[in-house]
């Protein structure tokens, strides 16, 4: 995950989210905590990196974001 930041820069961290498990428990400890996410410093603008096991793997993943409308795609 990365995120720009006016004055501190590039901030850049390791989510370790794997699964759909891991990503239910990191928004259930998110809300737990009552922390604000990262991307509440820049208004909702970041960038993740992924890997996928395989090409369909991969196509579901943009499938999904974009209809969570979530996906940046340069033109």
């Amino acid at each position: 995950m990365i995120v720009e930041h006016a004055v501190y820069g590039q901030i850049s961290g390791r989510l370790q989210i794997f699964s759909r498990f891991d990503a239910d428990d990191f928004v259930r400890k998110l809300e737990k905590s009552r922390s604000l996410p990262l991307c509440d410093l820049t208004g909702g603008v970041h960038l993740h990196t992924i890997s996928c096991p395989n090409e369909d793997a991969y196509r579901r993943v943009l499938e999904k974001l974009k209809q969570e409308n979530i996906l940046f795609e340069r033109e």
